[in-house]
């Protein structure tokens, strides 16, 4: 466990060089004031009528990436105005949880320590994807900084919708109180991927480590040979059928985080799973003519770079954690899709999904940008 807690910790603290200040690559300076802005008009923002204790998905959905691009940056350049910005948001975040405003979760009839949604039927709850995608910054800066303050909070939030895990295949789903769902398979994998990392601080309960394998093993049921690599469902129930339609390449960008966390930090050894999502982006036939997929795999061929709906959507953003695959084959049909489809990636780094530039961080840190 020392060693694989070093590793990662070295993972998370390697310096690389500063970037340059082309649209390519970004100075640090343009970075950190689009990274503090942002970060502070998310915890401030009034727009969306949200109100105390309703916020999870914004939260989640906005920190969840642009707190990981904020370590990253630190990795990239060693400024600690990176790491600074880190701990400010989590510490006003923690703040932000429903036990602190004194809020009562509509469909536990209880308050949770997490961070609760406002949905549009009028429920306010809690759901096991904001308090991941919020606690995962956390959990990744406890591991580089040693901080206990923010790490132990993390743990407890994480650990307040532990006992909802349901047991199917020899793993484990989760169910979405609300909606009376299963949880999609991209949420399950980002909670997963969040007690992956807690787990490895000396506090976390040995649960995290044996919920985040059973997630995976739940999507191995699913996982299903599709061309040259692989495809899966979007939100299969225990009931479901093994050959249900594939997820979306933008929900796939997300689920792919977990074996890549179970990975990274020594949970499990790599099975082949990543060298069959590489060739299942590389090999699609969408991708080799210059398009971008709909859909994972080659099941379900549709360009979506055809499609103006998807214009100026913030949808295909967020195929971006593709790049945490760490492979360079993946890296330059990335690349070469944010520049040739400027109408799907708007803003380039900056605009649309916030994952873009959690994803220009980690390739800035690996030094795998166009030189």
């Amino acid at each position: 466990m020392k060693i694989v807690l070093c590793l990662v910790m070295l993972w998370l603290s390697a310096a690389a060089a500063q970037a340059g200040s082309s649209d390519l690559k970004p100075a640090p300076d343009q970075v950190y004031r689009s990274l503090a802005s942002k970060l502070d008009t998310m915890i401030v923002r009034k727009d969306l009528k949200l109100g105390p204790g309703g916020q999870g998905r914004l939260f989640a959905w906005s920190w969840g990436y642009l707190g990981r691009a904020s370590l990253m940056m630190y990795q990239a350049t060693g400024e600690q105005r990176f790491l600074d910005l880190v701990r400010d948001t989590s510490m006003r975040l923690l703040e932000l949880r429903d036990h602190k405003l004194n809020l009562v979760d509509d469909d536990r009839k209880k308050v949770i320590e997490s961070w609760g949604t406002k949905y549009k039927n009028g429920v306010r709850s809690n759901e096991i994807t904001a308090v991941r995608l919020i606690t995962l910054p956390m959990c990744q800066h406890a591991l580089l900084t040693g901080d206990e303050t923010i790490g132990k909070e993390a743990v407890r939030s994480l650990s307040a919708l532990l006992n909802e895990r349901k047991t199917a295949f020899g793993g484990y789903y989760f169910p979405h109180l609300t909606q009376k769902i299963v949880e999609p398979l991209n949420h399950a994998h980002v909670y997963g991927a969040a007690l992956a990392y807690c787990s490895l601080l000396p506090y976390a309960p040995a649960t995290f480590k044996e919920t985040a394998l059973g997630i995976y093993k739940y999507w191995q049921h699913f996982v299903r040979p599709d061309g040259p690599g692989v495809s899966w469902a979007y939100m299969p129930a225990p009931t479901s059928p093994r050959n249900q339609p594939s997820e979306a390449i933008w929900k796939a960008g997300v689920t792919i985080e977990l074996p890549i966390a179970l990975i990274r930090t020594g949970l499990m050894k790599d099975d082949g799973i990543i060298d069959l999502i590489e060739k299942a982006i590389v090999e699609n036939p969408i991708v080799k003519e210059g398009g971008i997929p709909q859909f994972i795999g080659n099941g379900r061929l549709i360009d979506i770079s055809k499609r103006s709906k998807f214009h100026r959507s913030s949808l295909p953003g967020l195929l971006s954690p593709v790049v945490l695959l760490d492979r360079p084959a993946v890296d330059e049909v990335f690349q070469k899709m944010v520049r040739n489809h400027p109408k799907h990636f708007p803003g380039g780094w900056f605009g649309g999904s916030r994952s873009k530039l959690m994803s220009y961080a980690y390739l800035l840190s690996r030094k795998a940008l166009p030189k």
